[in-house]
């Protein structure tokens, strides 16, 4: 294997020689009059220097380049220039071509073989520097084969960029510890296509599991138009489950009283948020009251029909009933006309005007407020449905092990079935719900010596945990509980990936959490660039490298999809510099570079 690397190093093109200055942090590179006309921003490039007695390979890739001409600085010259305009042999002949170049890894041969190492000095000046391609690539990550996984090609180069995607668990192919990841770029810049590429890469491994909140169904679409992506899926071993809001049963007390409350079936009767929740948290209260005096009795098909004269009436009287008509006249309109309940929730003079406008008001209209948001939380007339809680504790941490699923869940308006109430505001609430359910099982894992090894993906990240705190109660309730997550949750084994349009306005926790850092075409400007700044430091070539990146919506023909990546995603980043790459194309190029798919098929 180290005949092979020096003889594809020595067959590579040399397109330039070590310069000065240059250090440790970053390397000039002249360049040989001979690839001055080449495409070189962007390429990797490799040098060879010893180091402590043994041969050492460094990677890095070019960021910049510069042309001087000291003779055309010369005032008289630039008279000359002005007038004649090209003056041989001043100009062209006499131009210095340089590049910046920062190293990203560093590769040493030892008696074991290829082994990671650091840049510990600086080789002289002269020394060649050539292109990165494949076959040096190949035979320096030989020992990774079976781990890398590739999302694009370099910059301005057709050489894949090796990436690799480890699980969250123990042993070879595991991290040993959960990332956070971070998939930025504004609206048409790929992030969301790159997001599906990467837990491709994460699929790979059956002993983790991926849950993914849809807000938009943009995943769900996706699945929809590229049913080759579903089959890849199970030839990894994953059983992909999706999962609508017409099949999603809600199952929480808490969530039933916050989502009445933000409904219109309070509307005449309570005002403020505040004192609707109070209202239906006293609402449930009794329900909870009749229950345990219902138990006492036995009852024969008066109240609720049945065929037995031994009703269950925890049964019938649980959450998953309240749409029942029967239910509705029996119970909560009987305790909306109840004189006590009335006192309770409100004084003596808001009472009174709580009770003129229940005695004047008809029960039917009140049922037509109060069945769609009971409809949530009934199994009735929904196929395949499931509760939150045996979601999570069965589909997305499922005991097997080696059979992690991949579970999305399409919380998009388009997915409601007729009948059931669902906006902007009960989706936060459900989404809170969510993360409750997952944060809860990580803790009961973690003390069980169990760890998670699951990866959840939440789209549309910038609307739930913005900057700032949040006017709307139910959309701040969300923000604390991610921003708690994503502090407590990567001893248990549970890792994040956020995907948002925006940099600057993510708060500010979750940004400093995450370890993977993926950047697409948008953020280069105001704001979103001072954000990028604090990211990636004083790495002022690497943003200006950014910053022409192009649209890819104003793209002639072919479209790409440029992206600067920070973190351990790549063999080829040891040292955490940034790296840039364009994406394959999806899904076929992807599918047949990664899996051998013909055509996508």
């Amino acid at each position: 294997m180290v005949n092979e690397i020096k003889k594809a190093f020595d067959e590579a093109e040399r397109i330039g020689v070590v310069g000065s200055p240059s250090s440790t942090g970053g390397f000039t590179v002249d360049i040989l009059g001979t690839a001055v006309s080449k495409r070189l921003v962007g390429n990797l490039i490799i040098f060879n220097y010893t180091q402590e007695g043994k041969d050492h390979y460094a990677l890095g890739q070019i960021t910049e380049i510069t042309m001087q001409n000291v003779w055309t600085q010369d005032p008289t010259m630039r008279g000359l220039i002005r007038q004649k305009g090209r003056v041989d042999p001043i100009t062209e002949r006499q131009d210095i071509h340089t590049a910046k170049m920062t190293i990203s890894s560093v590769f040493a041969k030892t008696e074991k073989g290829i082994e990671q190492s650091i840049l510990g000095t600086v080789p002289s000046t002269g020394t060649p520097i050539k292109l990165l391609n494949e076959e040096i690539m190949n035979a320096l990550l030989r020992n990774y084969k079976e781990e890398l996984f590739y999302l694009g090609r370099a910059y301005g180069s057709n050489v894949k960029m090796p990436m690799w995607f480890k699980h969250f668990g123990s042993g070879s192919l595991g991290a040993g510890e959960a990332y956070h990841i971070g998939v930025f770029g504004k609206t048409g810049s790929g992030k969301s296509v790159l997001a599906k590429m990467m837990m491709l890469g994460y699929a790979r491994h059956k002993e983790m599991s991926i849950f993914v909140l849809d807000p938009q169904g943009d995943f769900t679409k996706d699945f929809k138009q590229n049913p080759q992506i579903i089959k890849q899926y199970k030839v990894l071993g994953k059983e992909v489950k999706i999962y609508h809001i017409s099949n999603l049963i809600l199952d929480d007390p808490n969530l039933f009283v916050k989502i009445l409350a933000k409904s219109k079936f309070w509307e005449g009767l309570v005002r403020s948020y505040e004192y609707r929740v109070r209202a239906g948290e006293i609402l449930l209260e009794y329900i909870e009251k009749k229950k345990r005096e219902k138990k006492k009795k036995t009852y024969e098909g008066t109240l609720f029909p049945s065929d037995s004269s031994k009703t269950d009436y925890s049964r019938e009287m649980s959450i998953f009933k309240y749409h029942k008509r029967d239910f509705f006249n029996a119970i909560v309109w009987d305790i909306l006309n109840d004189k006590t309940y009335q006192n309770r929730v409100y004084s003596k003079q808001y009472a009174q005007d709580f009770k003129n406008v229940i005695e004047s008001s008809d029960p039917n209209d009140f049922y037509q407020r109060w069945s769609p948001v009971a409809k949530l939380f009934t199994w009735e007339g929904r196929d395949s449905a499931i509760t939150i809680n045996k979601l999570i504790r069965e589909e997305v941490f499922t005991p097997e092990e080696h059979k992690r699923p991949f579970v999305v869940i399409d919380l998009s308006k388009e997915a409601i079935p007729e009948g059931l109430l669902w906006n902007d505001d009960i989706q936060a609430l459900t989404i809170k719900r969510i993360l409750d359910k997952l944060t809860q099982v990580a803790e009961e894992y973690y003390k069980g010596n169990k760890l998670l090894n699951c990866l959840v993906v939440i789209d549309e990240a910038h609307r739930f945990a913005p900057k700032g705190k949040l006017e709307d109660e139910s959309l701040n309730e969300v923000k604390n509980r991610l921003t708690d997550a994503v502090r407590t949750t990567r001893k248990y084994g549970l890792g994040w990936m956020f995907i948002s349009q925006t940099l600057s306005s993510l708060d500010k926790e979750i940004i400093n959490q995450i370890r993977i850092y993926v950047f697409g075409f948008g953020l280069a400007w105001g704001v979103e660039r001072q954000a990028l700044r604090e990211i990636i430091g004083g790495a002022e070539e690497a943003i200006r490298l950014y910053q022409m990146f192009r649209d890819p919506q104003s793209s002639l023909g072919k479209r790409e999809y440029p992206f600067m990546t920070i973190g351990p995603i790549s063999p080829l980043s040891f040292s955490g510099t940034p790296l840039f790459f364009t994406a394959l194309e999806y899904p076929n190029e992807f599918l047949n570079i990664n899996f051998g798919v013909e055509n996508g098929g």
